[in-house]
C-alpha cells in the first residue's frame, strides 16, 4: 500500500495559514450551523421508551429479557440493545431535565463532525474541498438529529475509521477498538459495522501489501470479544442479524415505516413543493461525485475505500436512515480522490479571500434562517430550534391529562405515541416503537386497524376504554370513531386526540369545539372578520421568505392540525375559527392555510370567501391542483 505523504510544513491546515488564507471562517460558521442545527427540540417518538427502560433497569438492578411496557406483547423477548445509552439518558434527565438531553446530543454531533474533520484533513484535501465536503455532510445528516441512540454508532464509526485510518499513517491506536466496540454493542445494534470496518482494512492490508496486519487482526479479535460483554451475551451479538429480517422488502415494518424505505420509494411518498428533501438529492450528488472520482484516480484508490464506499452507498440506497453513514464514508474518499485527480491535473485553489469570504457568508445566512425556524418551516418541518420537549409533536400534555384525572383503563393507542406512554403513561401501552418486540401478526393486524372497519377488529379483542391517537397520522382511526356511537371525543390538544367508551369516565362529557376554543383564547370568526382578515394578510411568498433571515417565523402548526381535525370531524366553524387564527400567526406566506381556510368556507357556503382564499393559495402555489379544482367547480354555480 502506497504511503501518503506527510503534511508539510506550512500545510493549508496550520491554524496562521488557515487564517491568512480566509477559510478559517467557513470552517467555523460551519460549526455555527451544525450547533444550531443540532440544537432541535424533543420530538422524538422514541425517546420516552429509553427513559422508561434506563429507570426500569436503573430500579429493578437488570436488564429486561421480556417486554413489560406494553399489555399486548408480554411474551415477547425484550432484547435491549440500547442499555448504556439509555442509563445515561435517565440518569441525565433526572438530574438535570430534557435540555441536557440535547446538550447530549448536540456534543455527541460536534463530536462527529470534528473527527470528520480530523478524517478530511488526512486526505490532504485543501480548505475549500475540506468545507464542501464537511457542509456537505451536515446538510445531509440533520434530519437525523435526532436524540436516538443512532448518533452514538455514527460516534463510534468516526473513531473507528479514524483510528484504522491513522494505522494506515503508523500511528498506532488500534488498542481503542475493543474500548469502542464494548461500548458500541451496550449502545446501538449497528456496532455490527465496525466487524465490517475492520475487515476491510485488514483485507486491504493483505492486498495491497501482500501480508496480513497481524497487530490490527489482534485487536479487531479483541474487539469482536468486546461484543460479547453485553448483558445478552451471544443473542446480543447476534441480535442485530434479527433486525435485518425487519428490513425484507416483503416485511411489513419495511414497508410502513417511512425511515426504511429506499431513497426512491421515499421520493414517490413526498410533495416536493412543500419539502425539497433536499438531503435525497445531496446524496444523489455524493454518491455521483464520489463514483466518479473513485473512478478517475482508481490506480490510487486503496481497496478499504472501494469496499467502504459501496457497502454503505448500498445502505443508503436501501434505506434513507442510513444516509448519515454514508456521508460519514464518502466525504473524506470523495476529499482524497479530488486531491489524487488534482494532483495529476494541477488546479489552482487558491484564487483570493473572496471565495472563502463569500462561502462563510452564505452558510451565515443559512444559520440564520435555522435560528429563525425558517429553515424548518419553508420545508413544512416539525423540527423547531431549542433545548426543551416539543409539545405539538409529542402526546405530553395528552398523557398528563390521562395521569391527572386517573384515567389508567385499558388504552388503545397510535403507535408513535406508544414511547411516550411507555414513560409518562398511567397504564400499560398498547404498542410502541419497538419493532424487534412486536409481533409480526400483531403488527400487521394494527397496520389494518386504519382501513375500511379494521379498527372494530381491535375494540373486540383487546376491548379498550380509552383510545388515544396522534389524529391526523391516523385519519382511517378519526373516520371510524365517527361511525361508532359508544365512542365520544373527551380531549383534544395540537396532536393528540382521547376517545372514551360509553361505559367510561362518565363524568367527563363528550368534548365541544365551541367550549375548547374559548378557551385557548381563539375568538369565533364572521364573514365580516374573515373579509377584514384577508383584506390584511395577502399572500407573500417573497416576503415571507426574506423575513425568514431576521425575524422569528411561527408557522401554526397545532393550530392548523386541530383545523383539519375539526374539518374531518364535521366542526366547520370551529375549523375556520383555527385556519384563521392560523392565517393571523403565520402570516402570508403559505397557501396551504389559505386553502384550508378556503375549504372551510366553502362547506358554510360561504362560496365568494372561499373563492379569495383560493386565488391567494394559487398565487402562492399555481400548481395546487385542489385549488384548481374548486375554483372551477365555483364557476358552474
Amino acid at each position: 500500500m502506497p504511503e501518503p505523504k506527510p503534511l508539510a510544513p506550512g500545510s493549508p491546515f496550520q491554524l496562521k495559514t488557515l487564517i491568512q488564507s480566509g477559510w478559517i471562517y467557513p470552517l467555523v460558521a460551519c460549526f455555527i450551523l451544525l450547533l444550531l442545527l443540532s440544537a432541535k427540540q424533543i420530538g422524538s417518538y422514541d425517546l420516552g421508551t429509553h427513559l422508561r427502560t434506563g429507570q426500569w433497569i436503573i430500579q429493578n438492578h437488570s436488564f429486561p429479557g421480556k417486554d413489560t411496557f406494553t399489555y399486548t406483547q408480554t411474551s415477547r423477548e425484550y432484547l435491549d440493545s440500547n442499555s448504556l445509552y439509555q442509563i445515561l439518558l435517565y440518569l441525565l434527565q433526572e438530574g438535570f431535565g430534557y435540555p441536557s438531553l440535547v446538550l447530549l446530543n448536540m456534543l455527541a454531533i460536534v463530536l462527529v463532525f470534528v473527527l470528520l474533520l480530523w478524517r478530511l484533513k488526512l486526505s490532504h484535501a485543501p480548505p475549500v474541498l475540506t468545507c464542501l465536503c464537511l457542509l456537505l455532510a451536515i446538510l445531509m445528516m440533520e434530519r437525523r438529529f435526532l436524540i436516538r441512540p443512532e448518533v452514538f454508532s455514527w460516534l463510534f464509526l468516526s473513531l473507528t475509521l479514524l483510528v484504522l485510518e491513522l494505522r494506515a499513517r503508523n500511528k498506532d491506536f488500534l488498542y481503542l477498538l475493543p474500548l469502542i466496540q464494548f461500548l458500541w454493542v451496550n449502545m446501538e445494534g449497528l456496532f455490527i459495522l465496525g466487524w465490517f470496518v475492520m475487515a476491510s482494512y485488514a483485507f486491504s492490508g493483505r492486498f495491497h501489501q501482500k501480508r496480513w496486519d497481524p497487530k490490527l487482526i489482534r485487536y479487531a479479535l479483541l474487539s469482536l470479544v468486546a461484543d460479547f460483554l453485553n448483558p445478552y451475551f451471544l443473542k446480543g451479538v447476534l441480535f442485530p442479524f434479527f433486525l435485518l429480517t425487519r428490513l425484507q422488502s416483503s416485511n411489513a415494518h419495511k414497508q410502513t415505516i417511512t425511515e426504511l424505505h429506499s431513497p426512491l420509494e421515499y421520493l414517490k411518498t413526498q410533495n416536493l413543493h412543500y419539502d425539497s428533501n433536499s438531503h435525497i438529492f445531496l446524496l444523489f450528488v455524493l454518491a455521483g461525485l464520489a463514483l466518479l472520482f473513485v473512478f478517475l484516480t482508481l490506480g490510487r484508490r486503496k481497496c478499504h475505500e472501494c469496499l467502504l464506499l459501496a457497502a454503505f452507498g448500498m445502505m443508503a440506497f436501501a434505506a434513507v436512515r442510513n444516509i448519515p453513514l454514508f456521508a460519514l464514508v464518502a466525504a473524506p474518499i470523495l476529499a482524497s480522490a479530488v486531491q489524487d485527480y488534482r494532483a495529476q491535473r494541477p488546479w489552482d485553489w487558491n484564487r483570493g479571500k473572496a471565495l472563502p469570504l463569500l462561502s462563510a457568508v452564505f452558510i451565515l445566512l443559512a444559520s440564520l434562517r435555522v435560528a429563525t425556524n425558517a429553515f424548518y418551516i419553508t420545508d413544512r418541518r416539525v423540527d423547531r430550534l431549542g433545548l426543551g420537549l416539543d409539545a405539538e409533536r409529542l402526546p405530553v400534555k395528552a398523557a398528563g391529562f390521562l395521569a391527572q384525572n386517573h384515567l389508567d383503563g385499558r388504552l388503545l393507542n397510535h403507535l408513535d405515541f406508544g414511547g411516550w406512554l411507555d414513560w409518562k403513561g398511567p397504564q400499560p401501552t398498547f404498542i410502541d416503537g419497538r419493532s424487534e418486540v412486536v409481533e409480526d401478526g400483531f403488527y400487521n393486524e394494527y397496520i389494518r386497524s386504519f382501513q375500511g372497519t379494521g379498527l372494530m377488529t381491535l375494540l373486540i379483542r383487546y376491548r379498550p376504554q380509552l383510545i388515544l391517537m396522534e389524529y391526523n397520522a391516523a385519519p382511517g382511526w378519526v373516520e371510524q370513531l365517527q361511525h361508532f356511537p359508544d365512542w365520544r371525543l373527551i380531549y383534544l390538544d395540537e396532536c393528540a386526540a382521547i376517545y372514551a367508551s360509553s361505559d367510561y369516565a362518565k363524568d367527563f362529557p363528550a368534548l365541544s369545539f365551541p367550549s375548547l376554543l374559548p378557551a385557548r383564547q381563539i375568538p369565533p370568526q364572521t364573514d365580516e372578520s374573515i373579509t377584514q382578515l384577508l383584506q390584511q394578510v395577502k399572500p407573500s411568498r417573497v416576503q415571507t421568505w426574506l423575513e425568514g433571515f431576521f425575524r422569528p417565523r411561527d408557522y401554526p402548526m397545532g393550530l392548523c392540525s386541530m383545523g383539519l381535525f375539526a374539518l374531518k370531524t364535521g366542526e366547520y366553524p370551529s375549523a375556520r375559527d383555527l385556519f384563521a387564527a392560523g392565517l393571523r400567526r403565520a402570516g402570508g406566506g403559505y397557501d396551504e392555510v389559505f386553502f384550508n381556510l378556503g375549504v372551510s368556507n366553502l362547506h358554510l357556503k360561504n362560496y365568494s370567501l372561499g373563492r379569495t382564499c383560493f386565488e391567494d393559495a394559487l398565487q402562492l402555489y399555481p400548481d395546487n391542483q385542489s385549488a384548481r379544482q374548486m375554483m372551477a367547480d365555483l364557476n358552474h354555480r
